[in-house]
């Protein structure tokens, strides 16, 4: 087999990933693993690294990777806590790979399609099981109240979120009034999803972040205002009209203001208030270089030692568990790989390319305020998946110039 054939093999294991990313995590590891394989029996490696080396978002990346491989040689941590947090952000190395394989528009086109189809068949069965026809049935995980279907809650209302806002985007670029009509029709269903059917209070962030951005790209600074209104407009009435949503934060403020310093709190968001207070007491003994990659675990426990606080390998904040890990100089690195990814996204082929990378990292930054979301198998691979595919094409508009 030659090698053009190899690499285009890796490419069509490449292209699935944006459907299985938010419906399975074995399809994900099987399609990464044969798109990994074929890319290295690809050669042409002189080209690739060529590629790779000249594409800021692929530089970044490779830096932050080789200092999580590098903090797992130090620090206390057991072996097996530095191999959990390797496997965990293993996802992350893929953008180094796919960004060569993406290089011409049409494979770039059926990926991001892919993913759309996905989120789209899980809207649709969740608007069934929201309905409750399928009530007791056991043939999906969530019910009338919560209606998640492949994956969790937490993770189908963050890409939900994200998949209205890429709706809103088909809508806003749309040609025809009728397509124009009906993707921003499908944008509100989606953002209904996320705010009245399903439980997942990140989704609700994140939804918020990108329909300010949104707002703003379309309105500048009077769109920041207009977002504003509608926000306080959708949760106002949210609030009183929806039963859910109206607990749901009843709980998040009830459970903050019960919550005191060194207690133990057994409440979600006062266990979350635990893991932010004691992992900056972890950062400031450790601020430059941290407990290492796989040190995070024992550290804490370090910190809770005689109190009745629980154990965690998870601060569910990325950035204040990468700055644990590494220290400042992690935090760094996963700053400038932010940056480049949202500076670089003015660079890339077209409006609609532009605008969806700035709200993957959008939407990867407002989540990872309050969950790791890189460290999440399904969040972290749609961050790198989408990284690669569409940063792909700064590379290939670099080379038609």
């Amino acid at each position: 087999m030659t090698q053009n054939k190899l690499n285009h093999l890796a490419k069509w294991f490449a292209i699935p990933i944006g459907f299985t990313i938010p419906i399975s995590t074995a399809a994900d590891n099987i399609l990464l693993y044969l798109t990994l394989t074929f890319f290295l029996l690809g050669g042409n490696y002189r080209h690739k690294l060529r590629t790779i080396i000249s594409n800021p978002i692929a530089v970044a990346a490779l830096l932050l990777v080789c200092a999580l491989l590098l903090g797992g040689l130090y620090g206390d941590g057991e072996w097996r806590d530095v191999q959990h947090y390797w496997r965990k952000y293993a996802p992350l190395f893929s953008i180094v790979f796919l960004i060569p394989l993406f290089q011409d528009k049409t494979s770039r086109e059926y990926a991001l399609t892919g993913f759309m189809l996905a989120m789209a068949l899980t809207l649709f069965l969740s608007c069934i099981i929201a309905t409750g026809w399928f009530a007791d049935r056991g043939w999906f995980q969530g019910a009338v109240d919560n209606a998640f279907v492949f994956k969790l809650h937490i993770t189908q209302n963050i890409f939900m979120a994200f998949f209205s806002y890429a709706l809103a985007l088909k809508a806003k670029y749309a040609v025809q009034p009728r397509w124009r009509r009906a993707y921003a029709a499908a944008a509100l269903l989606a953002a209904y999803n996320v705010l009245f059917m399903v439980q997942g209070r990140t989704g609700y962030v994140v939804l918020a972040v990108l329909l300010t951005y949104f707002c703003f790209r379309l309105f500048r600074w009077k769109g920041m205002a207009l977002a504003g209104l509608a926000g306080i407009a959708v949760a106002s009435a949210g609030y009183f009209v929806s039963t859910t949503l109206h607990e749901r934060v009843d709980l998040v403020i009830q459970e903050t203001a019960a919550w005191h310093p060194g207690h133990g709190a057994t409440s979600s968001s006062g266990l979350r208030m635990d893991y932010w207070s004691n992992s900056l007491r972890i950062i400031r003994d450790h601020p430059i270089l941290g407990v290492g990659t796989g040190g995070f675990e024992k550290a804490y426990a370090e910190k809770i030692k005689g109190t009745s606080m629980e154990p965690s390998n998870n601060p569910h904040n990325q950035f204040l568990l990468i700055t644990a890990q590494l220290g400042i100089v992690g935090l760094g690195l996963l700053l400038y790989l932010f940056f480049q990814h949202w500076r670089t996204a003015a660079w890339l082929p077209t409006l609609f390319e532009q605008d969806m990378a700035r709200g993957v990292l959008l939407t990867i930054v407002s989540g990872s305020l309050i969950n790791s979301l890189l460290l999440d198998h399904a969040e972290g691979m749609f961050f790198a998946w989408m990284s690669g595919v569409l940063f792909a094409g700064l590379s290939a508009a670099r080379q038609r110039k």
